[in-house]
């Protein structure tokens, strides 16, 4: 009750700017939810044998981690453009190798190479959205709806992804590249009229745009938080911002172990292989539903449960939920993992238990995307310094990066070799590992504003804001007017 309380104040406070300029802003990642779930209708066809390009096992796993090399490039390219041009033109850039990315896929089926450079330039927009997105939202957004707005990240990624098993599965890859170049459009047409982020402003001393967009942002007068902000970010942009400084500044050092740390658990639950390979998963395992039906089954699992976890992240707690979403994923794989290696090598008869992949499956989106799939992306844009930030997310998005293409090739190379009881127990021991990591290690950021979450990190008791006011609000003030 407390949570739906919380959102009827949300409600009355009217914060309706804050929600339609992240809406606007995560259409570029509803597109990036396309080229995250392409290769789920599409690998069939491509290994279908009657698809022009004929392509092997092998030839068909470089689809997934040409990507990954794309969201490296991409990350780095546009997080430098992020801190010299802003936030909201850096997003704008995204569209377009989105839409040459589906350009060219309409024209894949003439040449490898136009397909893997397809799936590259989606890869560098992916990477751009997964770095820059987190920090635009968490720059415009008050503490107390931070975990909405950031849940709308998550969202927007799996609709675009369910909308692509959807179409992808009954229309060809030239109709589907055609359907979905809409919606890159749709992104410049509305993201084009919202406002940069306050903080990016006051990074740059142009204290009147900072305030010209706090105010599109908020309702009321917004006077006390400019100054406020403007004393955390002359604060954090006081510190070293060099890449070496994520190292050698300890509060920099724990983000970025954190972050680090928890991108890997999440992408090593197996999530994305599962997603990329779901047709062809349920094609093997089950004959409860027909692999499209079941692998739109499992995105709109995804998407309902991301919805859940948006309504219980500002009330329920980061933390609290990332440990039951771990546990959760840990049990779920443990027990499919069993299943597989049953299935594979005992010689007890299966054939009445084919529902048992399905079932297993939905209970491991259930727990993945309550926690695991929604809350290490709020906290990407909470847990590093303004002065640090495009870069500590710029190395978070090559690890990310990294281990999708290791998870997708050890997925398809232990499956292959092994049966799919393997890489999933592969899966299920770095669940058990991440569980002590997140218990040990992961701070609690509900509630907190992003100066706030700062000073916890470096371990110091935060000053009340009306004293530091009465302390530096005379200089800021000046600065300001």
């Amino acid at each position: 009750m407390e949570c739906f309380r919380s959102y009827r104040k949300i409600r009355r406070n009217k914060k309706w700017r804050q929600y339609v300029t992240s809406l606007a802003a995560v259409m570029s990642m509803f597109s990036s939810g396309i080229h995250y779930g392409w290769p789920s209708p599409s690998l069939p066809k491509l290994l279908s044998g009657s698809h022009p390009l004929n392509l092997t096992s092998d030839q068909a796993s470089y689809v997934t981690t040409v990507a990954s090399a794309g969201d490296i490039v991409g990350n780095i390219l546009f997080t430098i453009l992020a801190d010299i041009i802003g936030r909201k033109a850096t997003l704008l850039l995204v569209a377009p190798p989105q839409i040459l990315s589906m350009i060219m896929l309409y024209f894949s089926s003439r040449s490898k190479i136009l397909l893997y450079t397809a799936r590259f330039l989606g890869g560098m927009s992916e990477g751009a959205c997964i770095c820059i997105l987190p920090i635009y939202i968490c720059e415009i957004s008050e503490p107390e709806i931070r975990g909405v707005l950031m849940s709308f990240f998550s969202i927007a990624w799996y609709s675009g992804s369910l909308f692509v098993n959807i179409v992808g599965s009954y229309y060809s890859i030239e109709t589907t590249s055609l359907v979905t170049l809409i919606f890159p459009g749709v992104f410049l047409g509305s993201f084009v009229f919202m406002s940069e982020t306050p903080y990016f402003f006051l990074m740059k001393n142009r204290f009147r745009e900072s305030r010209l967009a706090l105010q599109k942002l908020r309702r009321d007068n917004v006077e006390e938080e400019l100054t406020r902000l403007a004393v955390d970010v002359n604060r954090q942009m006081s510190e070293r911002g060099k890449y070496r400084d994520l190292i050698l500044i300890k509060s920099n050092r724990t983000a970025l172990f954190v972050m680090v740390g928890l991108g890997t658990v999440c992408e090593f639950s197996g999530i994305t292989s599962l997603t990329f390979y779901s047709q062809l998963f349920f094609m093997e395992t089950t004959v409860a539903l027909s692999e499209d039906w079941a692998a739109s089954l499992m995105i709109l699992l995804q998407l309902t449960f991301t919805v859940v976890s948006l309504l219980i992240v500002d009330c329920v707690g980061r933390k609290p939920l990332l440990l039951s979403s771990i546990g959760g994923c840990c049990a779920s794989l443990t027990f499919l993992s069993i299943y597989f290696f049953l299935h594979d090598y005992s010689t007890l008869d299966m054939a009445n238990s084919n529902w048992i992949p399905l079932a297993g499956i939905i209970i491991f989106q259930i727990f993945f995307n309550v926690g695991l799939g929604n809350i290490v992306n709020c906290l990407s844009g909470e847990l590093f310094s303004a002065s640090v930030k495009t870069k500590a997310l710029c190395i978070q998005t090559i690890v990310y990066a990294t281990c999708v293409a290791l998870n997708t090739k050890i997925y398809q190379v232990m499956s292959d070799r092994y049966g799919l009881g393997a890489p999933l127990a592969v899966f299920a021991l770095v669940q058990l590992l991440g569980w002590i990591f997140c218990w040990k290690f992961v701070p609690e950021t509900r509630g907190q504003t992003l100066e706030e979450i700062q000073q916890k990190i470096k371990g110091n008791r935060r000053v009340a804001p009306t004293i530091e006011f009465r302390e530096r609000g005379v200089e800021v003030e000046s600065i300001l007017n």
